[in-house]
This record gives C-alpha cells, structure tokens and sequence, in this order.
C-alpha cells in the first residue's frame, strides 16, 4: 500500500473489560442487615454460654437451626442467623435442605488435625466449623469469632482482637520452635530440604557469631567456596532521595566497597535493615543477604551477575525474611504502630447476669495486603523461597513447603492462602523434572504466575523480565524447556492467547524490551484466553531471534460484513492507529492469525487469534488478541509460512 492505513472503520465488536467495582467480595456476606432490628435468637445467645460449650466440645457438636429456622429468625431480627444463614446459601444453597439442621463444632485452629480436642475440651470458644446433620463430615461454614478479654462474653470466646506483636520473646520462641521442626536434622520437612552444605552468596553481611556478647557487622567478600546458613531480606526499597539530599541511604557501590568490609555501624544502616539484622541475630544465624549491600549498585557487570544468581540465592536460603508492613526501608518491620484487627460486624450477646456481650465474627479467612506483595521483584522471592518468616501487619506469619501460610502462635487469624510456592522437586537434585502430570498443570502455574506478577509495580518497567529471571531459570531446569521473552518453547501457541484486561490504561509498547508477540512488550496486567482445546497454528521455527508458523491468516477485507459482528477484538493499546504507525513503517490493513480453539459449550468451540499488521514481507506485529464465535469464517483459510517480527534493536 501506498501510504499507512488508518484502522478499519467497518464496525466489528470490542471485548467488554471486566469491571471489578461489579465483582463481589471473596466471601465474607453483604451487610444487608443494616437496619434489621437486633433481637439473638435463644440457639445463638446458648451457642455463647457454658453450656453452649459444652455442647460444641461435644461429639454431637452443637445444634443450631435448620435452613427455614434460621431464616425465619433472620427475618425476626437475629442478625448471627441472617449472618449464617447468607454465608451458607453463597456457597451451598443447593444443599442445605429446608429441615436438614446445622450442627456447629468447636475448633482452635484450622492447623489442627481435629475439631474437637481428644485430650481434653477446649476451655473456650477459638472457632466454629458447621456441618449438616445429614452430612457430619462435610464442614459448609466457618465462622472465627473474636471478642475483648475484659467483655462479658470475653470468658466464653477465647480468640481476640490482635494488637500486633511480632517482635515479643513468645512470637521469636513460637516461630523459632516452627524453624527446628522444618530444620530438625533427624526429621526434617521433606519438602523443604535444601542443602546442609550451602554455599554462601557472593557477598554477605556477617552479623556477628550467636555467641558473640557485641557482635560486630562487616560485608564479606567470599572470593572462594564458603559453606554455611545465611538468611536473606525481602522489602521494600521505597522512593529513592534525590542525589542532592543530605541524608542518602547506604549502599554497596565501587567506591563503598572498601569501607564496607571494615565494620558497619547499626546506626549507619536504614531501619528495615537494622531490622533484619536483629532478626538474623535472635534466631541464631550469622549471614545475612541484603540486595542494597551485596550487589554494587553502580556496576552493571555486577548486577547482571547477581541477578542472574537470584534463583539460587533464595532458593537456597535457610529463611527469608519477609518485611511486608513496611512500604519504605526507612520505616522498619520491628516497631510499626497499627491499629488492632477486629472483623467488621459485630453482634450483641445478651449474658445471663443481664450484661450485653459483644462478638466480632468474620465467615473468611484473612487476605493480608502487605506493601511488599506490590512490589514486582519480591513475587520470585516468595515463589523461590523455602521457608518465610513474614512480618504482616498484625502477626509474625510462617510459611514453608509443607506448612501454609499462618500465624507463628496459632492464636490469631486465619490466612487465605496465596499462589503456591514452585514444586519442592525443584530443591531435590534426585527428583525427576516434572510438575503435575498433565502439561495442562504446567500451563496453568504458569498463567497464573504471569497474571500475579503483572499486577505488581515495578520501579523501572525495563525489569519487566529479569524480575522474573529467577523464576524461569528454575523451571527451565524442571520442565527441561526453554523460556523465551516470557513464553515456553513447548506451549508457545498455547500462551500467545494473552490479553491486557485494562488496555485502556494502555498507552505504549516498549518492542525494545520485547518482541510484540510477547506480554513483556506492554506494562500492566496480563491474563490468558483458552486453554485451547486444539492448536490450529503450528511453529516452524523458534529461537530468541525469530518465531516463523505455518498458520492460516485472514485479511479483515475478505470477510463479509454480516461476519463482523462474531469477531471480537481487544487490542493490546488503547490507541490502536499510534500502534500502526510505530515505528514510521509502511503498514498494511489488520489481519487474522487463527492459533487454535476452545470448548465453549458441548460440541461448541469458539477461535482464539492474533490480530496482526504486516511490517514486510510476511513479517507480522502483534497489535492484540481476537475471538472468532464463528468458526466458518475459516473454511477455504489456506494455510501459510510466516514470522512474528522479532524485538526492535538500537
């Protein structure tokens, strides 16, 4: 064509964007019960009583009402039988039959391997697990109740509002006892095994022996082989000063080197790292890896190394430590003042002695928002990592392989758990390399991890890759595979059929950092059409310099007006004509690449393709994703060789 083509203007269908404000909550019900006047029910004001305890101890648990008995109460105004009755029917209103009664156990933990203590009964209500009376071992609801020790009802409910404490002598005894049960050399957690003979990072901070009455700090340079433990930091840099502040943190730089293998003042060091140091020393280790003071700053020959090392780095880590709370390293972990956590309804309990009660209850477990699950680096950290101790804004949180997510004491909330740590099989040299036993399993780890991670920030959006590196180059060993520009050689057609939910917010494509066809291209969240249920394009070619298909292609002008209409289109950019022009190359109208199909209904598919601009000869740009809801658009579609344009360079 003679000059750039502008967008099409014949009317074809826009992909709807999600709208999140239209979502609903994880689990916790709607507060539709604002203005119900508050009257408990006798089974809910008993299930608060001594006697009610007993019954929960008991093995018959206690009853509380059927489906139509609690509604009816909800109705007459007692809000904890609205409040159960919502949660039930969210989730099973199928299956809680008009008469089939609920019957409620006591629970301490959901760490626990029981409802019911076995030795002896629980001295107080910590939670509640509901079953129905026609399924005794099918928990349908779980209620966590909290009320203030000096409350009426504070004697009957044991679990309380947390005040954050996460630096006491009991939280270190708690979380130090977890560590030797991973760590037990007679019996340590299987799945957390990393080598007892670890080799220390390139640099570390040595925090001084346990032993030591005045431990010093000082960087050490392992220019050879150096076995032992280290910990290593996850935090939040925060906004750098500006060069010309008076006060700038302390960092590993070419011309700090020297003064850093001397000893380091605490004092000298900014508060997270301060922090951890303390950290380090009360749990007993001597090394400690912090990214600022062990990777020189000012040399990109050094941060190139070291990143390339960040997978074994964390991997390798007796522990991470985790400063989530903490938004800026100047602020600390340690001594963070946050207001106690209560669940946001609460209820009145009338008391035998004619006091009135108060109970938080809360039907979900906690889904911490930590500044530091913002941060893009720290998504490998967490995914690499065997063992975490995370500083969360109410409780020192433990993690391992074998151990989920929860709180050191076992006394505070419930957690939500988060996108599994990679396979334990990637610690274990003697492991065969696998994940699952579907690639369908694999597909799915890693879209998943492709969608959390774009939906944190990064500093620099050229890191959009190597934030990411440590990740990749553990599964490439695993999957024995080849990851390239964020796509796996084996599944490449399969993981094309990505697509930016939010392109409206879209303004760019760095095709510098990499190719079109590659979500690295663009900033922002990523997520994934399919998976497809047959692949309609096949791969010619692949390496980092080229990807050549063979594939069918349609040109928008060859399909007939009333055919447009089942042809939906989410561009990648929200100004799609500036995505044309890119670059000042003569482009040609947009086409349609087919990559494959997906099962919609029974017997019904649907097409997932490319939307692509030709740049040269059979040379393609990425410019979005597109959904075909008629599949005879394909007939006669002959099939040819083509390339997907490769990253721009200079």
């Amino acid at each position: 064509m003679g000059e750039e083509a502008q967008i099409p203007v014949r009317q074809k269908r826009r992909w709807p964007a999600p709208d999140d404000a239209d979502r609903p909550g994880p689990s916790q019900p709607k507060r539709i019960w604002e203005s119900t006047p508050d009257v408990p029910c006798a089974p809910c004001t008993h299930m608060f009583s001594n006697q009610g305890l007993e019954s929960l101890n008991s093995p018959s648990g206690f009853r509380h009402r059927t489906r139509t008995e609690c509604m009816a109460s909800g109705i007459e105004g007692c809000r904890i039988c609205k409040f159960v009755y919502l949660v039930v029917c969210k989730e099973y209103d199928e299956n809680w039959a008009g008469d089939d009664p609920l019957i409620f156990r006591n629970f301490q933990s959901a760490h626990s391997t029981s409802t019911v203590s076995s030795i002896r009964p629980l001295p107080g209500v910590y939670g509640l697990k509901g079953s129905l009376e026609s399924e005794p071992d099918k928990c349908i609801i779980t209620i966590y109740p909290f009320a203030e020790k000096n409350n009426p009802v504070g004697d009957i409910v044991r679990r309380r509002p947390l005040h954050r404490d996460v630096q006491s002598d009991n939280v270190f005894a708690a979380a130090q006892s977890l560590i030797e049960d991973c760590m037990n050399p007679d019996k340590p957690h299987k799945h957390c095994q990393y080598s007892r003979d670890t080799v220390l990072p390139t640099r570390v901070l040595d925090v001084g022996k346990p032993e030591d009455p005045h431990p010093t700090i000082k960087l050490r340079v392992n220019e050879t082989e150096t076995h032992a433990p280290y910990l290593v930091l996850s935090y939040c840099w925060g906004k750098h000063p500006e060069p010309t502040a008076p006060v700038q943190p302390l960092l590993l730089r070419r011309d700090t080197l020297e003064d850093l293998t001397g000893d380091i003042t605490l004092e000298s060091l900014q508060q997270s790292i301060q922090d951890a140091i303390l950290v380090t020393r009360k749990l007993g280790f001597r090394y400690l890896w912090v990214d600022a003071l062990c990777i020189i700053q000012d040399c990109k020959t050094d941060k190139a190394k070291e990143i390339s090392q960040m997978a074994s780095i964390y991997k390798n880590a007796a522990i991470t430590i985790a400063a989530s709370s903490s938004e800026n390293a100047t602020d600390g972990f340690l001594s963070q003042r946050i207001q106690p956590y209560y669940p946001r309804d609460s209820f009145h309990i009338p008391m035998l002695n004619g006091e009135k009660g108060t109970v938080y209850l809360s039907a979900e477990a906690y889904e911490p928002e930590h500044p530091l699950d913002k941060r893009g680096w720290t998504f490998q950290e967490f995914m690499l990592s065997s063992r975490m101790l995370i500083f969360s804004d109410y409780e020192l949180l433990w993690q391992c392989k074998e151990v989920d997510l929860r709180g050191v004491t076992g006394r505070g909330l419930e957690y939500l758990q988060p996108l599994e740590v990679l396979p334990w099989t990637v610690f274990d040299d003697d492991a065969e390399p696998y994940f699952g036993n579907l690639d369908s399993d694999k597909i799915y780890l890693w879209k998943s991890i492709i969608q959390q991670y774009t939906e944190r920030k990064l500093s620099d959006p050229e890191d959009r890759l190597s934030a990411v590196t440590g990740i990749t180059t553990e599964l490439e060993t695993l999957w024995r595979d080849t990851n390239i520009y964020g796509l796996w050689r084996k599944w490449f057609i399969q993981l094309l059929a990505w697509y930016k939910p939010d392109v409206d917010r879209e303004q760019e494509r760095c095709l510098k950092r990499a190719p079109s066809w590659s979500w690295a291209s663009l900033n922002g969240v990523i997520c994934h059409e399919g998976p497809l249920w047959t692949e309609d394009a096949k791969i010619k070619s692949l390496t980092v310099s080229a990807a050549e298909l063979t594939c069918r292609i349609l040109e928008e002008g060859d399909i007939k007006d009333e055919k447009l209409g089942t042809i939906l289109e989410r561009p990648d950019l929200v100004d799609a004509s500036a995505e044309l022009q890119q670059g000042g190359l003569q482009l040609r109208e947009t086409e349609y690449l087919l990559l494959g199909t997906v099962k919609v209904d029974e017997g019904v598919e649907k097409g997932i393709g490319l939307l692509l601009v030709d740049v040269g000869t059979r040379v393609y740009r990425r410019v979005g994703l597109v959904v075909f809801t008629d599949m005879t658009l394909w007939k006669g579609a002959k099939r040819r060789d083509i390339t997907l344009e490769p990253v721009l360079r200079g």
